[in-house]
């Protein structure tokens, strides 16, 4: 039985067969396959992607086992093999992973173009309560450099490092690496920055998912504001005591004197602001 007989069979090379995770041969096959990549090859990272189908329903070796069941053994036997490997659930059933994954892909694919960013930037939000308390939540690649064939604005591309650096999670760049612009490794080192003081995800005051906040340092609190393709915004950030206010990504100064209040302008369209504040 293939893949497209039961669901969606596959974007590439189709059609898809699943191993049968319920057969004694094939759970050591998937251990030692993957013992060897960590011990003899050296690979720290495994990312396991399209784990949806080894849920699905089929024909199993060991009769009544459950989709379900079938791919918990699996990636047991992955567990095994990988020892002190991080790993990393991408396109995976979520509650079926509990306990087996050490991070999970929680947002769609990355993609140069505004209204991918904001969609991966809400799913990722809405389920960043998972961050640190079941796995660490990965919002996908941090992308700052255009493709030939798949490019965009600055305004997308600030839009995007802000809404990683409210998510935390995995950090992980999907530029081609000499290709890099100053201007996206200053990105990247900031949001690495970030994640060395601290790597709580912000939590956001409404659903409408516009103002989330974090304190980074017992001194230091980051908002970050989002305007999803609406109107020109003004959102105002609140402190419980006078602090001074400054730009995240620039670090210029916002305010000239301490307060407990500050405005901040979101022009219209996708755009995007992350506020430090400082005593």
């Amino acid at each position: 039985m293939t893949a497209d007989e039961v669901t969606y069979g596959g974007w590439r090379c189709t059609p898809w067969y699943l191993l049968d995770t319920s057969h004694p041969e094939v759970i050591e096959h998937l251990t030692e396959t993957v013992r060897t990549m960590r011990e003899e090859w050296g690979v720290e990272l495994f990312k396991m992607d399209a784990n949806y189908w080894g849920a699905l329903k089929g024909k199993r070796y060991q009769r009544g086992i459950t989709g379900i069941e079938a791919y918990r053994l699996g990636l047991k036997a992955i567990a095994e093999g990988a020892g002190d490997a991080f790993l990393l659930g991408c396109n995976s059933p979520m509650w079926p992973s509990l306990g087996l994954v050490d991070g999970m892909r929680v947002s769609d694919d990355v993609e140069r173009h505004p209204h991918r960013f904001a969609q991966i930037a809400k799913e990722t939000f809405y389920r960043s309560w998972q961050h640190l308390s079941l796995w660490q939540i990965d919002p996908d690649c941090a992308t700052f450099v255009s493709l030939p064939n798949q490019t965009t604005n600055r305004e997308a591309y600030d839009f995007h490092r802000t809404a990683l650096l409210a998510s935390s999670g995995l950090l992980l760049s999907g530029d081609p690496l000499p290709d890099l612009t100053m201007l996206a490794r200053s990105n990247l080192a900031k949001l690495m920055l970030r994640g060395r003081r601290c790597q709580q995800a912000a939590r956001f005051s409404s659903l409408s998912m516009t103002h989330g906040q974090v304190k980074l340092t017992d001194k230091n609190d980051l908002h970050c504001v989002f305007n999803y393709f609406g109107d020109e915004q003004e959102i105002t950030l609140r402190s419980d005591r006078p602090v001074h206010w400054y730009d995240y990504w620039t670090g210029q100064k916002l305010s000239d004197d301490a307060s407990t209040v500050m405005t901040v302008k979101l022009a219209e369209g996708l755009t995007s602001r992350a506020v430090l504040t400082a005593p």
